[in-house]
């Protein structure tokens, strides 16, 4: 639930390329409230999870409205955040509205992060945010942190400050070209600091410290690779167990896949309608298998690498890990 692209930061790699007001077109709480209306009244609420995000979400304009739509209606909820308005008083106040889950993000030590998240005291806010939410007893929590040239080196003490701070789970991802990212080279790692990130996470699961390191749900990796930086193995979900309703009220599957995608919207769709009759192109991805895909001998296993990846610029896969491994390894 994309529920505002407002935003309190202004990162250099924002994917939705957020401002500090909300866009006008946005749903509002009302509307938000309505739609978790529907679902109560319609769906096995048990079989839910819904992931607040943004935009900055403890931005959005109405967030109690919103919050109380989810609980009244026994939706299981967690929320995305960049921490810097998280405070102990908001943090309660999630809780109260029935928060299980929550992800913070932590993009490197003071200097790496604050330059990222485009805001000088990001990094203290959101390890302040860090430390009273992994004093607060949520059934799940974790910080993600977004790998990029200048934070790799790092990565060891960051870890140790996760660890010290007593966060339970750590996922890492790397950045993509979509938004401010796409034209911004120094916030993307080239493939030999690819190749010795996936390393290092492989190497660093062997140590078994908390937390224990996690590469995303990024894309297609080799099975021995895969089996070495993840949990669990690589699967994009989107569409097939995930659907979005973005800020507007556009629907489709991972919020951070191309606007092409886009299959209707709740104010004229009927969103469990579209879920069963228009994700076709989610659950049926051959139309993907062009160009270097069409004839690749792990096209059953990595189908095109995930959606997230695709451009509809060049009609394409914009990252192929899979080739990105075949080059030597280096240092960061």
């Amino acid at each position: 639930m994309e529920i505002t692209q407002r935003c309190n930061l202004a990162c250099l790699h924002c994917g939705s390329d957020c401002g500090s007001q909300p866009r006008a077109d946005e749903l509002s709480p009302d509307e938000w409230a309505a739609f978790f209306d529907t679902l109560g009244r319609r769906v096995d609420t048990s079989r839910l999870v819904m992931v607040v995000t943004g935009g900055e979400p403890l931005c959005a304009p109405g967030l109690d409205v919103i919050l109380a739509g989810l609980a009244r209606n026994r939706l299981a909820w967690g929320m995305v955040s960049n921490g810097w308005a998280l405070d102990p008083v908001k943090l309660n106040r999630l809780v109260d509205h029935g928060l299980q889950s929550l992800t913070l993000s932590l993009d490197g030590l003071r200097d790496s992060h604050d330059w990222l998240r485009g805001r000088s005291g990001s990094f203290d806010r959101v390890v302040a945010a860090i430390a009273a939410t992994a004093q607060a007893g949520l059934p799940f929590f974790d910080v993600v942190t977004c790998a990029n040239p200048r934070n790799l080196e790092e990565l060891p003490a960051l870890r140790r400050l996760l660890g010290e701070l007593g966060v339970p789970a750590w996922r890492l991802f790397s950045i993509f070209p979509r938004g401010r990212a796409r034209a911004n080279l120094a916030v993307r790692l080239g493939d030999a600091q690819l190749r010795w990130l996936l390393r290092w996470i492989a190497d660093e699961r062997q140590r078994h410290d908390r937390p224990v390191p996690e590469w995303s749900c990024e894309g297609f990796l080799p099975a021995r690779l895969d089996r070495q930086v993840r949990d669990e193995p690589y699967f994009c979900r989107a569409g097939i167990s995930i659907g979005s309703v973005l800020c507007d009220g556009s629907i489709s599957a991972c919020p951070n896949i191309a606007r092409s995608l886009i299959q209707g919207n709740i104010r004229s769709d009927d969103f469990l309608d579209v879920w069963e009759t228009r994700f076709d192109r989610f659950r049926d991805r051959r139309w993907m298998a062009r160009g270097a895909c069409a004839d690749c001998s792990d096209w059953k296993a990595c189908q095109g690498n995930s959606l997230h990846l695709w451009d509809d610029e060049t009609s394409a896969t914009v990252r192929c890990h899979r080739a990105v491994l075949r080059g030597s390894r280096s240092g960061p």
